[in-house]
């Protein structure tokens, strides 16, 4: 809420009033606590805890390699009509967002930067200063980076500034990148790229510089008032509202040309899910482009009471979930990285009595945190809203009052906590305290924009319900998006994996909104992980291969910091053909059947003659080999029949690997009698000869089977030749008579083969006597 512009100094030197001392970063563990109440009408609330140490500060490449304290060459900027700024801000009284900066556009080359020689690659880095200018942050426009660069965005005056590595076309996938809102006047840019990269031109179209002529870094007199006045009263000196104080946050964001303040606070869910829900005002911001530039500063205020004042931790960027211009209200979803100690407050979906004693929490001016303590007089219409004239609640301040960047902060009812209201307008102000402010209704939102759905539990993905291994969600080969991991909900998937299979992983996520992990897992229930990736980066890529008999594995997907993340999943499972996948490797065999997965084979690339073909075409799909040696002469035959799962083809061919001009022996696609396309195929052989024969399918078709061999003996044109010296003569009539009698299975004297050697045996033979045909 803006009433009037107020005056803004400095205490002492800019560098000594700018300079930020350093804060925790993100810590590697978390721990929610649920707050005991819950609600019919609305929902308690619940406070973030992280318990273990982070991992390594993300740094920029200049950091890494130790250079970062090498200047970079200064794009200058000259001053801005800041006076002439802020008489406009005086002017306008048509919204509570406070104005502070103005965007402005830089027509910027690479010649204007400075190449420096870096491990595995190569940076190009440059200062931009706006003389004058009291805070500042970049914004790049038509990003679009080849593979392996990357770009980060900093100011030297904040070492909590760094926003990156930011790729591609940057996290927002429209070409856009947002930097965070320092103190100060420079802000900096460093552009890596990767060793045999020659790039011609910078890898953005446009860049602005956001210039300050307010400062929201610096605790500042506010229309005379101060903290001896009781104008300014500190939340630090009401311990009850620590909670509600850890939620609110200093809202800075661009709009149309411009950047803005506004107050607002994170909002519970009713499944106390830690989604990262966010409320504020409407007019404070209506678009997704406003929550793309959105930067929240938590902990702003000081830490005792009327203590020193703490600079706080930023998150940046937001997605836009509902608003309802009607009673000033929107929802805002945050994407940075949550600081350890936030909370989120609880709501109600019912609006209260007049007089009720109520409270806000907000940053008056864009500076530290206040609080202010009223009574809630009547219904009124919003200031922004057209019509309805009970959009929004009236009340009035006995303790504190609200100014100029307060706008969205949280209205709530002294005796829960519990939010009702959000700040749309108003007069209240140190020099009148008494006039009233119009906070929209909370419940028109809840109960009539669709609010409520949203704060029933945060959104998740299709994959679900996968939060445990026991649950875990079975994936095939594929690239998975639109994945979501939460500190309270994380996933398992699972994979069928073949001996002798690789599985890699690839996911992309924007670290700097939560760190995600991974971990593969062979069985359920064990403490030591297969493979891990637990790199603090925006991709992560892991591989395991299968080395035992086939298996299923485990992947656990969990948040190392923040409370949700989004992420994409690709999985590629490469399994080696068989060992028999080619002709000059194939599998020595003889009478038996053998079983075959012919899956993973690969084509191999000699087609069968069109004699073969028996309507499948010529050519033959993922084929395996055998070579079959014959253990007598005779007829051998080959068979799949009714002992495969797809419709197979068998070829036979001599004892070396064929050629297209090799002959066939024989084939066979669909035999009569065999059952799905099997086959069945014979042809003779001769004892110690050796046989090609392929197994494939003459479509696309590939599985497990069964594939037999077997052989029958040659018959012989003249049976009666017992001695075989190609003559019926007395000697074979010798031979017979020494067999004469019952014979056994092998009996070459039984002509008739009845099992007895006797005189109708001896008939056939005189039947043959003489020369062998």
């Amino acid at each position: 809420m803006r009433i009037t512009a107020p005056s803004f100094g400095c205490f002492g030197a800019l560098l000594a009033c700018s300079a930020l001392p350093a804060f925790a970063l993100p810590a590697a563990g978390k721990v929610g606590k649920v707050v005991p109440e819950l609600f019919a009408d609305g929902h308690g609330a619940v406070i973030f805890e992280q318990i273990e140490a982070d991992l390594e500060p993300a740094l920029s490449h200049a950091g890494r390699n130790g250079i970062d304290f090498v200047p970079a060459p200064v794009f200058m900027l000259g001053p801005i009509d800041e006076a002439g700024l802020l008489l406009e801000d005086d002017a306008d009284q048509s919204h509570g967002r406070l104005r502070f900066s103005i965007q402005r556009p830089i027509d910027l080359t690479m010649a204007d930067g400075q190449w420096m020689p870096v491990e595995g690659g190569h940076i190009w880095r440059i200062q931009i200063e706006g003389l004058g200018s009291l805070n500042n942050r970049l914004h790049l426009t038509g990003l679009d980076l080849g593979e392996g660069q990357e770009i980060h965005m900093d100011s030297p005056q904040d070492p909590q500034s760094l926003t990156g590595a930011i790729t591609g076309v940057g996290e927002y996938g429209n070409g856009e990148a947002w930097g965070i809102f320092a103190p100060g006047s420079v802000a900096r840019l460093e552009w890596f790229v990767p060793q045999g990269t020659v790039p011609t031109a910078l890898p953005f179209a446009g860049i602005e510089y956001a210039h300050g002529y307010r400062d929201i870094f610096n605790v500042l007199p506010r229309e005379g008032g101060d903290k001896a006045s009781g104008c300014v009263v500190d939340p630090a000196c009401y311990p009850d509202w620590a909670n509600v104080s850890n939620a609110a946050g200093q809202m800075s964001f661009t709009s149309e040309g411009f950047s803005y303040v506004c107050s607002g606070q994170l909002i519970a869910t009713t499944a106390a899910d830690e989604t990262p829900y966010f409320s504020t005002a409407n007019h404070c911001i209506s678009t997704q482009s406003e929550a793309n530039s959105l930067v929240v500063r938590f902990f702003y205020r000081a830490n005792t009471c009327n203590g020193s004042i703490s600079p706080g931790s930023s998150v940046s960027g937001a997605d836009l979930m509902a608003n309802y211009a009607f009673s000033d209200s929107t929802l805002l979803m945050l994407r940075g990285a949550l600081p350890s100690g936030v909370f989120w407050v609880g709501w109600q979906n019912t609006n209260p009595t007049n007089g009720t004693a109520s409270a806000s929490i907000h940053h008056p001016a864009g500076v530290e945190q206040d609080i202010g303590f009223c009574s809630k007089t009547g219904l009124v219409r919003v200031c922004t809203t057209g019509s309805g004239s009970n959009s929004g609640s009236r009340v009035t301040f006995s303790i504190g009052n609200t100014e100029g960047g307060s706008s969205g902060s949280g209205l709530y009812v002294v005796s829960t906590q519990r939010l009702y209201g959000v700040l749309s307008c108003g007069c209240s102000s140190c020099s009148a305290p008494t006039c009233p402010d119009e906070y929209g209704r909370w419940d028109l939102a809840v109960n009539n924009a669709g609010f409520g759905t949203l704060l029933a539990a945060g959104s998740d993905d299709t994959q679900e319900d996968n939060d445990t291994c026991a649950t875990a969600k079975v994936l095939t080969a594929g690239t998975y998006t639109g994945l979501i991991v939460k500190r309270v909900d994380e996933d398992w998937y699972a994979f069928d994996l073949a001996q002798g299979a690789t599985l890699s992983l690839s996911s992309t996520y924007t670290h700097a909104n939560g760190n995600v992990n991974f971990q593969l897992f062979g069985n359920c229930g064990d403490a030591t992980p297969l493979t891990s990736n637990t790199n603090s980066v925006n991709n992560a890529t892991l591989s395991y291969v299968n080395s035992g008999a086939a298996r299923r594995v485990y992947l656990r997907v969990y948040l190392a910091t923040d409370t949700r993340n989004e992420y994409t999943l690709s999985a590629t499972i490469n399994v080696p053909p068989p060992v028999n996948n080619e002709c000059a490797l194939a599998t020595a065999v003889s009478e038996g059947s053998y079983n075959f997965n012919t899956a993973f084979a690969t084509n191999s690339a000699v087609t069968i003659p069109s004699s073969c073909n028996a309507g499948g075409g010529t050519a033959i799909n993922k084929d395996i080999w055998y070579l079959y040696v014959a253990t007598q002469t005779g007829t051998a035959t080959v068979s799949t029949c009714g002992t495969a799962g797809f419709d197979t083809n068998v070829v036979v061919y001599g004892s070396t690997c064929p050629t297209a001009s090799t002959p066939v022996l024989a084939c066979s696609d669909n035999a009569v009698d065999c059952t799905g396309g099997t086959s069945s195929a014979s042809w003779e052989v001769v004892e110690g000869g050796e046989y090609r024969v392929r197994l494939g399918s003459p479509g696309t078709g590939s599985g497990t089977g069964t594939i037999s061999f077997s052989s029958e003996p040659a018959v012989s044109p003249c049976p009666s030749d017992l001695d075989a010296n190609n003559v019926v003569d007395a000697g074979d009539i010798g031979i017979m008579l020494l067999e004469f009698g019952t014979c056994g299975a092998s009996c070459p004297a039984d002509l008739d083969a009845n099992g007895v050697v006797d005189a109708g045996d001896i008939g056939l033979l005189l039947l043959s006597y003489g020369d062998c045909p």
